[in-house]
């Protein structure tokens, strides 16, 4: 049975170089699925189709390693080969970082290509089939759930809106299971935003050794839109005990419960706020299109990018667009001092989700679970020591 061609996409400013590759595709199993001289203007293409092989020379893009991340986030299975003459060894290795899986520096032949697609695909498919052989072996573990970061740097811009909205959408995808978790610990609203009361909190859930089902059962109150939120604790005292390190620990746990964990934070740049910006794997920064706002994301990321690399995991949120200011999506990038997409939150009246789409609440009560109390009262004898 003859083997299908592997596609091929070549973005390259140099037009000679389609015309060398094109007598040689066919004996080497490929197909040229299209070509572009500028990379930026075919990644509209490029991640609609997800050809298998993407030859991008470094000339075709004003950012290789943000084009590489680009392709990769929506075509993950698409072997990537970076292409340059002169490059600086320093954009190479950004390139290889971001996923490429080979490099070429110019000139090269054709017979260079071709053997590197080669040894790219056999890797890739290598790695494929061991996953595979991975997940067979253990059918009975569940997937890593991912875990979503809602933070702001400024106050009043809507951050609990977009958590509450963000689960509640996500919810509603067949057979996805989402928790909430209130981490403004010291006035959170997430209960009274979605009518929500509870006997526990955070403060009795973190430091378990073990979190079952069944104690999460007992402490997260269940929202009439299946979300299962985790509350802030009504009395203040209790926060000065919560370990920031159980609270990132716990994120951990909760992984293997639920498909998302969604984290709504508080706006001090703090332990907490970076541990849980440190661990999450997407990470939605909210701001509003007014200067202040938009000048303190910007100082989050510069604050973050030696260490915590928020600009790989973060999208940036303007929530209640248009702005009284009138600034533009090109006046935001602008301000952002980055030309990426700003994904933007509808405008809502209030800090509640769409009741129209949603069956009314219940509203949860009742004591604190038997392990709660016993450890509410172990906290309150190491106070009162």
């Amino acid at each position: 049975m003859t083997q299908a061609a592997v596609d091929l996409y070549v973005l390259d400013p140099d037009p000679q170089v389609v015309g060398q590759l094109r007598p040689g595709l066919a004996s080497a199993g490929l197909h040229l699925a299209g070509s572009q001289a500028n990379a930026d203007q075919a990644l509209p293409v490029l991640m609609s189709t997800c050809p298998e092989v993407v030859l991008i020379d470094v000339a075709s893009s004003a950012d290789i390693a943000f084009s590489v991340k680009k392709i990769l986030l929506a075509c993950p299975s698409s072997c990537i080969i970076v292409t340059g003459a002169g490059t600086p060894p320093a954009t190479m290795s950004r390139a290889v970082a971001s996923g490429a899986r080979g490099f070429l520096i110019k000139p090269y032949t054709p017979a260079d290509v071709f053997a590197t697609i080669g040894e790219a695909l056999e890797m890739a498919r290598a790695v494929a089939s061991h996953t595979q052989v991975q997940a067979v072996q253990q059918p009975a573990e569940r997937a890593r759930g991912t875990v979503v970061a809602v933070y702001s740097p400024k106050g009043g811009v809507g951050s609990t809106t977009v958590a509450t909205n963000l689960a509640v959408a996500l919810a509603a995808r067949p057979k996805t299971s989402v928790a909430l978790l209130d981490l403004d610990l010291q006035f959170g609203d997430i209960g009274a935003a979605l009518d929500l009361r509870g006997a526990n909190s955070v403060a009795e859930v973190v430091g378990h050794e073990d979190l079952t089902s069944d104690l999460i059962d007992e402490t997260f109150v269940k929202h009439a839109s299946g979300v299962r939120v985790l509350l802030a604790p009504d009395d203040l005292a209790l926060v000065e005990g919560i370990d920031p390190d159980q609270v990132v620990r716990l994120l951990g746990q909760l992984r293997r419960h639920f498909d998302y964990v969604v984290a709504d934070l508080w706006s001090s740049f703090e332990a907490l706020t970076l541990g849980v910006l440190r661990t999450a794997d997407r990470v939605l920064l909210v701001t509003t299109p007014e200067l202040p706002s938009l000048r303190n994301v910007q100082r989050v990321l510069h604050a973050t990018r030696a260490d915590i690399h928020l600009d790989e995991r973060a999208l940036v949120v303007a929530n209640r667009y248009p702005g009284k200011t009138g600034l533009s999506h090109a006046d935001m990038s602008k301000a952002h001092r980055r030309d990426q997409s700003w994904p933007i939150a509808p405008r809502l009246a209030s800090t509640r989700p769409d009741r129209a789409s949603l069956p009314r609440p219940r509203v949860a009560g009742g004591a604190r679970s038997g392990t709660a109390r016993r450890r509410a009262g172990e906290r309150s004898a190491q106070r009162g020591a």
